[in-house]
């Protein structure tokens, strides 16, 4: 109850001011939810969330069998999961109890899944660079695309493995004129988590390719 606020306020409301009618957040309620729901209203009115309350996926409730609640632990945890049904962050895997909501790295990887073209702005670009932080991570990279010329390029990004084997590929976007972030949700193509070592990010500007090494840390 005590992260709903933040929740709200901190996800799913930049969320909703970016990307309209292209994410949708869903809050189980994992505890009975009384008759009527009754115990969910009270939930609603004292957090103030706006996104939609799955009543009854308490264990023993009717949906606690289900794929929702099991596979995601019951308490405390943040998961996003793209349109294939992949998850793409879960974070019971980085996170301990009590430290598990960390809103700019679910951003981050919502970002990584919609095709969307973000300019930074700023100081022009003086020359072709990749840049990514935090390097070393432990979740979600932020990479940087700079372009110095006065026209957006086609920008595709992938990550590849120290053996040169693909691993993931972000979705291809524009680099505008300046400076374009784009996101890694540190995970490979299937949603698996990759352990702990060194990537080679690979990033095509037009005809121009950069590569810069990441870390991942677990």
């Amino acid at each position: 109850m005590a992260d709903g606020p933040s929740v709200e306020q901190n996800v799913w409301g930049p969320l909703q001011s970016l990307y309209p009618g292209q994410v949708q957040m869903l809050g189980p309620d994992v505890m009975a939810s009384g008759a009527d729901g009754y115990n969910l209203q009270v939930f609603r009115g004292l957090t103030g969330l706006s996104f939609p309350l799955l009543r009854d996926c308490a264990d023993g409730s009717s949906l606690s069998d289900t794929n929702l609640v099991h596979p995601y632990i019951q308490r405390e945890n943040y998961v996003v999961i793209n349109k294939q049904g992949i998850v793409r962050y879960n974070a019971v895997d980085i996170w301990d109890f009590g430290e598990r909501l960390h809103p700019s790295e679910i951003r981050g990887t919502v970002d990584s899944l919609v095709s969307h073209n973000s300019g930074v702005g700023g100081p022009r670009a003086f020359g072709w660079a990749l840049a990514a932080s935090p390097n070393p991570a432990r979740g979600p990279l932020v990479l940087e695309l700079a372009n110095p010329t006065t026209v957006p390029v086609r920008a595709r990004v992938t990550v590849l493995d120290l053996s040169g084997r693909r691993i993931s590929e972000l979705p291809e976007t524009l680099a505008a004129s300046g400076f374009t972030r784009v996101f890694w949700d540190g995970r490979g193509a299937g949603g698996e988590k990759l352990p702990a070592g060194l990537y080679l990010v690979q990033a095509e500007l037009g005809s121009v390719r950069l590569s810069r090494r990441v870390a991942l840390t677990r």
